[in-house]
């Protein structure tokens, strides 16, 4: 797969789950904007991507259908509060972008758009008594 018709940035995916249809702009990220939507499921292990290649393994949380309008898009039912601003950083987009979407060249009013919420599971980091031991366990077995 290649992010550009350059070819200065191709790269391959490994096998795994799924993967969102654009990519995040960090890891890290919390939200998506999908403005054509997805077939990703909610509570469904997928995983985010960088432009760069990098992926991370998250759960799909939400998966929050939107309704375009002029002055904005809209959570269908009744979602009291999506943070916008940081849901434009995560997607890599501007935020005025996302709120002129029904005025964008490309928008698609057969599209629906949704916006994902993702939860990254724990990942701890080793102790240093774990990495001890296993020094330990490697020495005792050279």
């Amino acid at each position: 797969m290649s992010c550009c018709s350059g070819r200065y940035c191709q790269f391959e995916f490994p096998e795994g789950p799924p993967l969102t249809d654009y990519p995040v702009s960090q890891l890290s990220a919390n939200y998506q904007f999908l403005p054509y939507g997805t077939l990703l499921a909610e509570e469904e292990v997928i995983r985010i991507w960088t432009e760069s290649g990098k992926t991370e393994t998250v759960i799909l949380e939400r998966k929050i259908p939107l309704t375009i309008l002029e002055e904005g898009p809209v959570a269908k039912y009744g979602e009291p509060f999506l943070p916008w601003q940081l849901i434009a950083l995560d997607s890599g987009m501007e935020l005025e972008t996302i709120e002129n979407w029904a005025t964008h060249p490309l928008y698609n009013p057969d599209a629906e758009a949704v916006v994902l919420k993702f939860r990254h599971p724990i990942v701890t980091k080793p102790s240093w008594k774990s990495r001890w031991l296993q020094l330990l366990y490697k020495i005792r077995n050279l």
